[in-house]
């Protein structure tokens, strides 16, 4: 082209975008964040910088979802992006999309941004957390499967004689896939449903290197994992979000082993220390029932004593009723002596036994007065002791002397 035919803004501005992007794949640079601008479309806009340069960044909505942390001013990081060109400005730009925090203060801040935010949804909630299996009879391990995790668990169990099986389901520990291998792994233990536990960590690195153990969704498959989970990441001093997430934690892979598999002698100890209580919980039952049956039976009659009682009182109700029978009677007798005395006093035989006499006719009736009888008839004239015949010669009457 020459002056007669020069490029326009547009066109020059494309071609150098163009040439940009192809010369440039996806490249990671590292610098400084700074000028951060959260736009209302969730994009967003900062200079990543050195001591010696600025070059324009923007990441999208969509990335920025998917950060386990939050950017800020400041903070050194490491981003993977595309280079190519603002038109409108004329301005050559990264377009960011992935981030991570570089420097042991970034990870430490990026982590608890996210404890935090998942910590307020519930995710470590000792509500959550339920108890290990006593005697598991399988235990899963999810961790690199030739690492020194998984001797130091392997050795614990064969030196404690634990009478377990083993699944190991291997997975990358460290590096850019080792979140999405873990998840893998962890997945595959609970399809084949034979766990009663599972062990997921690895041994001691740098914080680099224990950050997939940390990442937000290895965190939730641990919460979330349907089988009593232990998290053993790192050394005694490593913490991990999994850590908080998990059923349990152990400072060591060596002790998560120690956690899930009791010896055969430990076993044995266990029944022995189980039988004494058992056996002291029945002698506890059986003498307080004993007692409790001695206090009860104390109060209960003997049958025989009731029909003794009965018997008694049958004999005493006898003797009442005789008393009071005999009582009755001599009253009666008493009555009918006072009575046959009354009687005797006013009937006839008392009056003759006074002297007088009853005089009756031929046919027995009474004479009550001399115009009864005729002058020379016969009456029967009763006295005490005996009956007399007399004759009427004459009479008078009531009154007449």
């Amino acid at each position: 082209m020459d002056r007669r035919h020069p490029f326009s803004v547009k066109e020059l501005t494309r071609q150098i975008k163009g040439t940009l992007e192809a010369v440039f794949p996806p490249i990671w640079v590292e610098g400084e964040i700074s000028d951060l601008r959260s736009a209302s479309s969730g994009h967003l806009y900062f200079s990543l910088k050195d001591d010696e340069a600025r070059i324009r960044a923007v990441m999208f909505r969509r990335e920025v979802g998917k950060l386990p942390f939050i950017p800020s001013d400041g903070m050194r990081t490491i981003v993977l992006a595309r280079l190519t060109v603002y038109e409108a400005r004329g301005d050559y730009q990264l377009l960011v999309e992935d981030m991570e925090p570089r420097g042991i203060g970034a990870l430490h801040r990026a982590m608890e941004q996210l404890r935090i935010r998942l910590e307020a949804e519930g995710i470590f909630s000792p509500k959550r957390k339920r108890g290990l299996p006593l005697f598991p009879v399988c235990v899963g391990i999810v961790t690199s499967a030739s690492g020194a995790a998984v001797r130091d668990i392997l050795k614990i169990l064969r030196e404690r004689d634990a009478p377990v099986r083993v699944m190991i389901s291997p997975a990358l520990v460290q590096g850019k896939e080792a979140p999405q291998s873990l998840i893998d792994a962890l997945d595959a233990l609970i399809r084949q449903g034979e766990a009663d536990v599972i062990i997921i960590g690895r041994g001691g690195g740098s914080p680099e290197d224990l950050l997939p153990f940390s990442e937000e969704k290895v965190v939730r498959a641990v919460a979330d994992c349907p089988v009593p989970i232990i998290s053993a990441v790192g050394h005694e001093i490593d913490i991990s979000l999994s850590d908080l997430a998990a059923d349990a934690s152990a400072p060591t892979p060596s002790v998560a082993a120690e956690m899930v598999a009791a010896g055969r002698e430990e076993i044995l100890e266990q029944f022995r220390f189980l039988e004494t209580r058992l056996r002291s919980g029945i002698s506890h039952v059986l003498r307080d029932g004993r007692e409790q049956l001695l206090t009860v039976g104390s109060r209960l009659i003997h049958p025989r004593h009731l029909l003794e009682q009965g018997r008694m009182r049958l004999d005493d109700l006898s003797f009442r009723l005789g008393s009071h029978v005999r009582a009755r009677l001599g009253q009666f007798r008493a009555d009918l002596t006072r009575l046959s005395g009354l009687l005797r006093s006013l009937g006839p035989q008392a009056v003759l036994d006074r002297g007088y006499a009853v005089v009756l006719k031929g046919d027995g009736s009474i004479v009550r007065s001399p115009a009864q009888v005729s002058t020379g008839e016969g009456l029967d004239l009763r006295v005490a002791e005996g009956r007399l015949k007399v004759k009427v010669e004459g009479g008078k009457g009531k009154g007449e002397v």
